[in-house]
């Protein structure tokens, strides 16, 4: 239990870090970006991408640092993620790798975006569809098994 103690750490460790670059990119979004090559549509979604990445990031780390204090609950997410039915459904549908990758096509497309607009649009949609895909075909894979 303490193995999964400490992953639950570096989990912890990593949100940490990708609540710290959703900070440094509203800061830089709202202060440093001039208003002349700001384009309004892109800002609004960027801003809001942004926000909601750090928000859930925020969230499951609490969530995490609960599950932490408390030995039990400890314990029923250990089960719930050793599950071996949900498991196989997960790496059907690619899980977490997917995720991890849509996450870094989003990020890569905020922070590209103020070059190369063609380039933002391209990676938050494939990033979309990529976990469109990946929920369908987790939630099939639940019905079916």
């Amino acid at each position: 239990m303490e193995d999964y103690r400490k992953l639950l750490i570096k989990r912890i460790r990593l949100l940490s870090a990708l609540v710290l670059f959703t900070v440094s990119i509203l800061i830089f979004n709202i202060f440093f970006v001039p208003d002349t090559s700001r384009i309004p549509e892109v800002y609004g979604f960027q801003c809001s991408l942004v926000a909601a990445l750090g928000t859930i990031a925020v969230i499951t780390i609490t969530r995490f640092r609960k599950i932490l204090h408390n030995d039990s609950r400890l314990q029923m997410q250990y089960n719930k993620e050793h599950d071996e039915r949900m498991k196989t459904i997960r790496s059907k549908a690619g899980l977490p790798l997917l995720q991890i990758t849509s996450v870094l096509m989003i990020s890569a497309g905020i922070i590209f975006s103020y070059t190369n607009i063609v380039i933002f649009y391209t990676l938050i949609i494939a990033a979309a569809i990529q976990l469109a895909i990946a929920c369908t075909v987790k939630f099939t894979y639940m019905r079916l098994m």
